[in-house]
């Protein structure tokens, strides 16, 4: 997941399928289908916002530190290190940039069908928010257990915060939900049903 985040159902050769309703059921089919393929995503969506809704997370202090045993991806033995334990303290909430608000609003369902990609796209658009000089993409930062930001008011204080992991529960919950809509969407198209 490198620039947006994103889920993205792979249909069998979208690209091919929507040719082939423009062909033989018109125009006008195709532009329901492609309506009813963006519409796959929305339970999921739903389900994102309302993680997002919840109320907000606090301020997260450092509580001490503990040791975790690592397991090395490469396959080499595994080994121990030092991680960071946060304790849950009230956020002073004078100001507000309404980043959840602008993550909700840019939540999308895309149809992608083009010569190299093709298949339906759920995702949240970059929501850009400023740290200094450097632009981070607050719709992926949010998604963190925690992370660190300046405090308002262009002081040179960092704070460490907690995130509101809104992404992957709402998919685990509705992605073969949203695979078979998709699949029906495609077939009824097919049979001149869409």
């Amino acid at each position: 997941m490198s620039e947006n985040l994103q889920i993205e159902f792979d249909t069998k050769n979208l690209r091919a399928t929507l040719q082939r309703v423009k062909e033989e059921q018109g125009p006008r089919m195709l532009r329901n289908l492609r309506r009813n393929l963006r519409s796959v995503g929305d339970g999921i969506i739903a389900g994102q916002r309302q993680e997002l809704s919840a109320p907000p997370p606090g301020v997260a202090k450092r509580a001490g530190k503990k040791i975790v045993r690592v397991k090395a991806r490469d396959g080499r033995k595994a080994y121990l290190r030092a991680v960071n334990v946060y304790e849950a303290q009230a956020a002073k909430r004078s100001r507000s940039t309404n980043l959840r608000g602008r993550i909700k609003q840019n939540l999308k369902t895309r149809v992608v069908a083009g010569k190299t990609r093709s298949g339906i796209r759920i995702e949240a658009a970059k929501t850009p928010g400023s740290a200094g000089k450097k632009s981070y993409n607050m719709a992926l930062v949010w998604n963190k257990k925690t992370f660190r930001h300046p405090a308002f008011g262009g002081r040179s204080e960092w704070v460490t915060q907690y995130g509101q992991p809104y992404w992957w529960k709402p998919i685990n919950e509705g992605s073969k939900q949203a695979a078979a809509q998709a699949e029906k969407a495609i077939n009824d198209a097919l049979n001149g049903r869409g």
